[in-house]
C-alpha cells in the first residue's frame, strides 16, 4: 500500500512540475513578413519585414496574455507607385490553447506610423488600431511558428476617402 501511494504521490509530483512549467512569464524575438494592402486602393499586396519582440503571461495551461513590440513594412504596390510605410505595432492578445502548443489568438493592435515614402506620410494619419486573430504553435524547443491577419479599423486617410491597413503576417520567433 505505501508503494502505492508513493507512486501516486511522486506521479502527482511530477504532473505538477510539468504544468507549471506552461505557465509564468516569458519573452523573446521574433521576425518574419508582412504581405500588406491598403483596402479600397488600386494597389496589390506588398510583402514586406516585421520583426521586434515579444512577452507573455501564461495563466494556465489553456490561457494566456501577449503583446508585441513590431516594426512592420506596410502599405501597397500599384502599376505607377509603391507607397511604403513604417509603422510601429503593438499587438495585445490574448491566446487560447487548444492543445498543448497550438494556440488561437485575437486581440488589440494600435498602431503608429513612423515614416512613408515620397511625401506620403503626409496623406496618411500617424494613428492605426486593427484587430488581429491568428494561430501559433509553440515547440518545446522554444522555436514559436506565428500566423496573423490584421484587420485594419482605422480610416488612414487624411483627406477624403476611406483605407485601412490589410496585413497578413507570418513570423518565426524565439523564446528565451
Amino acid at each position: 500500500m505505501k508503494k502505492i501511494l508513493f507512486s501516486i504521490l511522486a506521479v502527482a509530483a511530477f504532473a505538477f512540475t510539468a504544468s507549471a512549467q506552461d505557465t509564468g512569464f516569458g519573452y523573446g524575438v521574433k521576425a518574419g513578413i508582412n504581405i500588406a494592402n491598403l483596402t479600397n486602393s488600386d494597389g496589390n499586396y506588398k510583402v514586406g519585414f516585421t520583426g521586434g519582440i515579444f512577452a507573455d503571461y501564461r495563466f494556465s495551461n489553456l490561457f494566456a496574455l501577449s503583446a508585441d513590440v513590431l516594426y512592420s513594412r506596410q502599405g501597397a504596390k500599384g502599376d505607377d507607385a509603391k507607397i511604403k510605410t513604417d509603422n510601429l505595432n503593438i499587438p495585445i492578445l490574448a491566446n487560447f490553447y487548444l492543445v498543448k502548443g497550438l494556440a488561437v489568438k485575437a486581440g488589440v493592435q494600435p498602431g503608429f506610423l513612423l515614416g512613408a515614402n515620397d511625401g506620403m506620410k503626409d496623406a496618411f494619419k500617424t494613428f492605426d488600431l486593427a484587430v488581429p486573430v491568428g494561430v501559433s504553435y509553440d515547440f518545446n524547443c522554444g522555436l514559436i511558428l506565428d500566423a496573423r491577419y490584421n484587420i485594419g479599423v482605422t480610416n488612414l486617410a487624411k483627406d477624403a476617402g476611406c483605407t485601412r491597413n490589410s496585413v497578413f503576417a507570418v513570423t518565426a520567433g524565439w523564446r528565451f
